[in-house]
């Protein structure tokens, strides 16, 4: 077993220092001949971005779609709010089912409309209806989803 041992030890010390070894074959490049180009100007950024708007609460904004990642995101964190603050309702607090069922509803909506109004105020984005619809449906399926669990 040691002499096993041994020759991967060598095997090892061996192959890094081949790699350690300074290869002549690659050109170096001073950094004042490289040239930077800015994938993401902010020409661009501005155009594309729907957070700047001079009507944040306006029902339609052209730029806000209905199909994102945003979308997903908003409609998962409703449904495991709702479903994780039922829980621990439940069988922390010992309130009865229903109860819990309706407070983590209002707890999930809660959250949801005054993330909405957070994008607003701290003027990173607009009042998005659309993510308001999403966190709705997703509180929606939390509660219906506990319902089918606690029964």
């Amino acid at each position: 077993m040691k002499p096993l041992l041994v020759l991967i030890l060598l095997l090892f010390s061996f192959l890094l220092a081949e790699e350690m070894q300074s290869d002549s074959s690659v050109t170096r490049l001073q950094m004042s001949d490289v040239k930077y180009y800015d994938i993401q100007s902010q020409e661009k950024m501005n155009t594309i971005d729907h957070e700047k708007s001079d009507k944040p609460f306006a029902l339609r904004q052209p730029t806000d779609k209905w199909f994102s990642q945003d979308k997903w995101m908003h409609l998962t964190s409703a449904y495991f709010l709702t479903l994780q603050s039922s829980f621990t309702l439940e069988n922390m607090f010992y309130i009865e089912n229903e109860n819990s069922r309706k407070i983590s509803l209002g707890i999930s909506l809660s959250f949801s409309l005054g993330k909405e109004f957070y994008d607003v105020f701290s003027k990173k984005s607009i009042f998005s209806w659309k993510d308001l619809v999403y966190d709705v449906v997703g509180a929606s399926l939390g509660y219906l989803t506990a319902t089918a669990i606690q029964k």
